[in-house]
Parts: structure tokens; C-alpha cells; sequence
């Protein structure tokens, strides 16, 4: 199966713990009826759009703002100077944030370069945000979240 998506589909999934593959596939499986492997590949196989609801059943959006906050302090601390020092003035800062899901990690890095800049030098940043996830990133467009999410 994971030769299958990754030739058919792009997406390779070999990295992800194979235990847990396994019971999110048997998941999605068991949700359509079937009880195998087999008959869930045939099924996969036969019905493309199949695909969309396990790939949301095997990746776990899990996000929030300044998740993982060690990581952000040592790219607030020794990433971001080192990043503006090498621009020249007025030169564009890109950053492309994978796999954002939700949002809230271009969002974060946003606050980061937001500190760390003058006010009138942030309008030289552009973060690119992308995910695999459709739903995810049309939440993440819209930008709309609750007091709850911003609590770090």
C-alpha cells in the first residue's frame, strides 16, 4: 500500500511509524466496510476519492502557536539576526512554511519577524504557507482564530 500511494498518489508515508499506519489505515478501512488490507487496496484502487479521507485519517493535524517553544526561542535567538543580517536593506525576507496546517506556525514565524524588524521593515517579509491538506489550509486562509487558540 505504501508503494501505492507513494507511485500513484506522490505522497510517501515510509517515514511515518509503521504501527501506526497500520491502525489508521485499518481505521479508515473498517469505516468503508472492509476488514483487510487487500480489500481495502482494491477499494483504494477503485475509488480515487477514497484517497482524500485516508490521507486525513493518517495525518494528524496537530499545531498551535509556538508549538514546541525551545525551537522557537533558538529561531527568535540564533536563526532570524542571522537571516536579517544577511539582507541588505529593503531586501526581501522569504520564508516557506511546509506543512503548516492550521496556520498557526507561519503565523508564529510572523510574530518572530514582527519582534525582531522595525515596524516599517516588516513589509519586506513574505511567508509562504502550504499543506497537503486542503481543509486545513483553507482554515489557515482565513485566519480566524479564538481567544482558546492563542493561549500558549
Amino acid at each position: 500500500m505504501l508503494a501505492y500511494l507513494r507511485e500513484n498518489r506522490g505522497f510517501d508515508f515510509t517515514g511515518y511509524k509503521r504501527m501506526s499506519l497500520q491502525r489508521r489505515v485499518r481505521k479508515r478501512s473498517r469505516q468503508v466496510g472492509l476488514t483487510d488490507f487487500a480489500e481495502y487496496m482494491d477499494y483504494l484502487q477503485v475509488h480515487p476519492e477514497e484517497f482524500t479521507f485516508l490521507f486525513n485519517t493518517i495525518l494528524i493535524n496537530v499545531t498551535g502557536f509556538f508549538r514546541d517553544q525551545p525551537a522557537w526561542d533558538y529561531l527568535a535567538r540564533e536563526v532570524v539576526p542571522s537571516i536579517i543580517a544577511a539582507k541588505a536593506p529593503g531586501e526581501p525576507i522569504r520564508v516557506w512554511s511546509a506543512g503548516c496546517a492550521s496556520g498557526e506556525e507561519p503565523l508564529s514565524i510572523a510574530m518572530v519577524l514582527a519582534e525582531a524588524l522595525q515596524p516599517e521593515a516588516f513589509n519586506r517579509v513574505k511567508i509562504y504557507a502550504t499543506d497537503v491538506d486542503a481543509d486545513a489550509l483553507a482554515f489557515a486562509r482565513r485566519s480566524a482564530y479564538s481567544a482558546k487558540d492563542l493561549d500558549a
